[in-house]
């Protein structure tokens, strides 16, 4: 069961039941369609014989007016070469629905194979999707973690500097070393420098704390709040940027906040949308929990 899917991933977009967009007359969707070829090309697949099958000099990119997949981001591995050619060997076994149902229902019992491994979500258009396999390191949740290294240009890496400590005025900014900043500092100093770029001036402590409130609990900071904010910073301004970010973040309006932008990915509505504008009447659950 890898020829079936890798023909309906790579070949089916251009060769298969849609009508509008059928390339050459020539479909994918069966071992017929195969056997009869196109407008142009009548022996795309002679079972037994890869070296007749004008579907391996396609895929081999060997002729420059048939390069199939077209696009280079499609082209197919060697590895999936190696599963057409061998399939063709075998005669280009085609099992009808009812086997490739059983076959698929097998292969979903297991989790892992040589192939890859099952993630499990909420299904796809068809069996081929639902049940198709990655490599675990193509996917981040099964790579191991690992702490990144950075070649920082040091005029790229800046932050706020107590004035207080050694009398620094509070406009002027230090330079940090790559072991003194924070991982996500590192990361942005990294693309700056590659780019060429160096970070902007440091703002007012009055901005920066309107900033910090809208981005992480969307709403404004309070004036009693901004004025505890600049006190503490003409004390020790890189503590008072920390408590504050902290402070952000455990609040309740951190979690709503950043609540939207989910909803946002999972498409969340109170209704239907378009010209079926039904009311969702239970979704509201979801929001709430």
């Amino acid at each position: 069961m890898k020829v079936g899917p890798l023909l309906a991933e790579k070949c089916n977009g251009c060769h298969g039941d849609d009508a509008e967009k059928i390339r050459g007359e020539f479909k994918t969707l069966t071992r017929e369609d195969l056997l009869k070829g196109g407008e142009s090309i009548s022996n795309v697949l002679v079972p037994g014989d890869p070296g007749q099958s004008f579907l391996m000099t396609s895929v081999r990119w060997q002729d420059p007016d048939y390069e199939m997949p077209p696009k280079q981001n499609d082209r197919l591995t060697q590895e999936q070469i190696g599963w057409l050619e061998q399939w063709i060997k075998d005669g280009a076994p085609w099992p009808d629905e009812k086997a490739q149902a059983a076959i698929r229902l097998a292969e979903s019992k297991k989790t892992e194979t040589a192939e890859g491994i099952i993630v499990a979500t909420s299904g796809g258009l068809s069996d081929d999707w639902t049940y198709r396999r990655y490599q675990p390191e193509d996917l981040w949740a099964f790579r191991p973690v690992v702490r990144p290294t950075f070649k920082i240009q040091h005029s790229s890496l800046a932050t706020p500097r107590s004035n207080a400590a050694d009398g620094v005025k509070s406009d002027e900014r230090r330079v940090m070393n790559e072991e003194g900043a924070a991982a996500v500092d590192r990361i942005h100093a990294a693309k700056l420098s590659a780019a060429g770029l160096k970070s902007a001036p440091q703002a007012d402590p009055r901005i920066l704390i309107r900033r910090a409130s809208f981005d992480l609990a969307g709403l404004p900071p309070t004036p009693e709040e901004t004025e505890a904010f600049l006190t503490n910073w003409e004390r020790d301004s890189e503590k008072a940027w920390e408590s504050l970010i902290d402070r952000l973040l455990a609040n309740p309006h951190y979690g709503e906040r950043w609540a939207q932008h989910w909803f946002d990915v999972v498409r969340y509505a109170d209704t239907g949308g378009m010209a079926n504008d039904y009311e969702r009447s239970n979704l509201w659950r979801y929001r709430d929990w």
